[in-house]
């Protein structure tokens, strides 16, 4: 591989660049001599529209893609997921199909990140060229992008997902009336809705369809169900098979299917037939040949990691005994309660009795020099230490992010994140994220993804791991709570 091409894919890891600027334009990457800026690769996303053979000449191709751990991430500066490494075979094969009118000057295939409710919009809009990420066609799809789908392989189905606490189904009509946790983003969603509109029809009860944040995948839902913390999901087939082999309590219904069976495949922009053709050439003749996909998955089965059910009786008398203080100190240094309880699960388990092999003590593991620092008390006991845990929180983010302006909860993210990887870390993430185009004071795929990159997975899982248990709080709560209000209802009606 030449020099040439090592820097470009150096290069495609770290940035989102634009389509060249014409020769009489002056750049982004061109030092401005008045005021003696340095020179820097431009990282704005501009608008451009054009079919493959423009794409040759610019020597660049712009993949939308969706930040998951089963498709795309990034530790350590290096791309990971089956989609991302698809992306790349894509690249290289193209590179080595095309040598002879590229002349050693390869196309680069630069991977957009981008949320997966703006996949399409953006591709539309001329911001990406290809949008990759595991999307169905479907009929509301087509009628904004083309796909490029391949019908000779088995169709994909939405199947129910069940796990410990899921309650007992024979078929896909057993659902009504019973809880079903979704994004409102995913096409399971729509599968669902339309799947309640048939049971109205004929009378039955619709299904409790109780919203989730688009923030997770569904990796992160399907080791929730897997811990118990779910009742019952929707998840494409292929992907739940693939999970249900390392998270043993999730049960894949392939008998129970919310939608009719559909295919995947790369969105591109509607009147694009000759990138359409590359694409079904690359199928074709490398990824059919080669089983390429299924060797990915494969791959990725051993990177999954498990979390645990922090709602079971032991762990939830915990978290009733200590929320009181999560509430207290977290209204005192402006954090939510629930945010803190479960960094407080994270850390410990919310057991004040746990020690670290460093020597860390209690729910919020606390060094014992950083507690007589923070003058908060005995950390051995249980307020003191969440007291201390709080305050340091706080301490970090007024030190270094002063000048930030989260909103509350990204706040919060930031402060564990400091937690965990240190705070002079992250504020130079924020920095570089900044540079990059991302927003510096979002933490979900924005600073998130530089962390990744430079500092490793282990802040983002320790990040994520957080919002997945205080999701499992608020619905916990929210569930007990409607508990309550159903039983005074129902004490009332008897007087």
């Amino acid at each position: 591989m030449t020099k040439i091409v090592l820097c470009a894919l150096f290069i495609a890891s770290l940035l989102v660049v634009l389509p060249a600027v014409p020769a009489e334009t002056k750049s982004a990457d061109q030092a401005d001599t008045a005021t003696g800026a340095p020179r820097r690769l431009s990282i704005d996303i501009r608008p451009w529209t054009g079919d493959f053979e423009a794409m040759l000449k610019g020597r660049m191709i712009r993949v939308l893609i969706p930040y998951s751990r089963t498709l795309y991430f990034n530790d350590k500066g290096h791309e990971r997921g089956v989609a991302a490494e698809l992306a790349r075979d894509f690249e290289r094969y193209l590179n080595q199909k095309h040598k002879t009118q590229l002349k050693k000057r390869p196309i680069t295939i630069y991977l957009v990140h981008t949320t997966r409710d703006k996949l399409l919009p953006n591709l539309v809009a001329g911001l990406g060229d290809i949008a990759i990420g595991n999307l169905t066609e479907t009929e509301e799809r087509l009628k904004v992008a083309d796909f490029v789908a391949p019908k000779d392989r088995k169709p994909m189905f939405e199947v129910v997902v069940t796990g410990p606490k899921s309650p007992s189904l024979e078929t896909v009509d057993d659902l009504a009336g019973k809880t079903v946790h979704v994004r409102k983003s995913s096409s399971y969603y729509g599968s669902l809705t339309n799947l309640n509109a048939r049971l109205k029809k004929e009378g039955k009860v619709p299904i409790k369809l109780v919203l989730v944040p688009d923030s997770l995948e569904d990796e992160d839902m399907m080791e929730m169900l897997n811990a118990g913390l779910l009742e019952c999901i929707v998840v494409d087939d292929w992907k739940a098979k693939m999970w249900a082999q390392i998270l043993p309590k999730i049960k894949v219904r392939t008998d129970l299917a919310a939608s009719d069976g559909g295919y995947a495949g790369w969105a591109i922009r509607k009147n694009s037939p000759q990138l359409s053709a590359a694409i079904n050439d690359f199928y074709k003749n490398y990824v059919k040949k080669q089983a390429v996909v299924d060797y990915r998955l494969s791959k990725y089965m051993k990177r999954i990691k498990q979390i645990k059910d922090n709602t079971e009786a032991a762990e939830w008398t915990r978290f009733e005994q200590t929320i009181d203080l999560f509430e207290k100190y977290g209204k005192q240094y402006d954090f939510d309660p629930l945010l803190l309880a479960a960094q407080g699960y994270q850390e410990s388990q919310l057991n004040q009795n746990a020690k670290s092999a460093v020597g860390a003590i209690g729910i919020m593991q606390i060094m014992p020099t950083t507690g007589k620092e923070l003058r908060v008390g005995d950390i051995r006991r249980p307020e003191p230490n969440v007291h201390g845990g709080a305050k340091y929180m706080d301490k970090l983010m007024t030190q270094y992010f002063k000048d930030a302006t989260f909103t509350e909860g990204n706040r919060a993210l930031f402060a564990f994140a400091s937690y965990n990887a240190g705070p002079g870390n992250v504020a130079k993430m924020r920095e570089e994220a900044e540079k990059r185009g991302f927003d510096p004071n979002k933490w979900f795929n924005n600073v998130e993804l530089v962390i990744a990159e430079k500092v490793g997975m282990e802040p983002t899982t320790y990040v994520r791991n957080i919002y997945k248990y205080y999701v499992s709080y608020t619905l916990q709560q929210e569930a007990y709570a409607a508990h309550r209000a159903a039983r005074d209802q129902m004490v009332k009606s008897a007087k």
